[in-house]
């Protein structure tokens, strides 16, 4: 069976079952539709990259979603388009389930096709757990990796670290360390800033991917101006060692059904 059909079975699992899901949770049952653009500076007289995207989600809980995006990509005077789908499901109490995957039919730089699963397991007072597995095909090279990460909930704040291993085609594993924090205000606003460090797979040049250290810090957060109303923003820099030092900034509107 093809990725693409698991997806849509996923998808129809959910769609069947999402009436029951929200009549246990039934103040998450909304739509949300976001618009976004960012912009990043690059160093060494590199020219700037820039990227638009939109996307929608259907909530039916807190726990289960499903949604959809697109993107276009502007990087050194080539575009990029790719389209992504996520699913979320709760199992049981604790355990909640989720899969993503994303294709693009140019792929100049981003991946071909990829796809993700990650698993959450929810622990008493506040703590948490999660490993997420995925696969990137290139047109020349495949990535794989994984994570595991730990988190704790303090009130409206959570702390948390997570190690992403990844592997560029029979190269040898390499590893990222990231530790975020994050506040959440209100019902639907948050702040979260987050630091990183180590070795990543980054699709630094048209020629695909490449092993680079990196060292990246950011933050990123929502704020809500109206009932059904938000903006969202992002602004991170990142060194990647050997090519350039990279600049973000990104803004976006989301609106909420309800």
């Amino acid at each position: 069976m093809s990725r693409t059909l698991r997806t849509l079975l996923l998808a129809a699992l959910f769609l069947c079952s999402a009436e029951s899901l929200a009549a246990q949770d039934p103040w998450r049952h909304v739509m949300t539709v976001e618009l976004r653009a960012g912009r990043d500076a690059l160093s060494n007289g590199a020219a700037a990259w820039q990227d638009q995207g939109a996307s929608l989600r259907y909530s039916a809980s807190t726990r289960a979603g499903l949604g959809v995006g697109a993107e276009q990509l502007q990087r050194f005077g080539r575009e990029d388009r790719r389209a992504t789908a996520e699913l979320f499901i709760p199992l049981g109490r604790r355990v909640t389930v989720g899969v993503e995957g994303e294709a693009s039919d140019t792929h100049v730089m981003v991946p071909r096709q990829g796809g993700a699963a990650q698993l959450n397991l929810a622990l008493p007072a506040g703590w948490g757990l999660t490993a997420r597995g995925a696969l990137r095909r290139y047109d020349d090279n495949d990535v794989r990796g994984g994570s595991a990460g730990i988190e704790k909930y303090l009130g409206n704040a959570m702390l948390s670290y997570s190690a992403t291993a990844m592997q560029l085609a029979r190269l040898d594993p390499v590893v990222t360390h990231s530790a975020r924090y994050a506040y959440f205000f209100g019902d639907r606003g948050s702040f979260t800033v987050q630091g990183s460090v180590g070795t990543e797979v980054e699709a630094l040049m048209a020629t695909g991917p490449l092993v680079v250290p990196v060292r990246g810090v950011g933050a990123w957060g929502v704020i809500p101006v109206a009932p059904h109303l938000a903006l969202t923003w992002a602004s991170d820099v990142s060194r990647h060692a050997g090519f350039f030092t990279r600049k973000r900034a990104q803004v976006g509107v989301r609106v909420v059904s309800r």
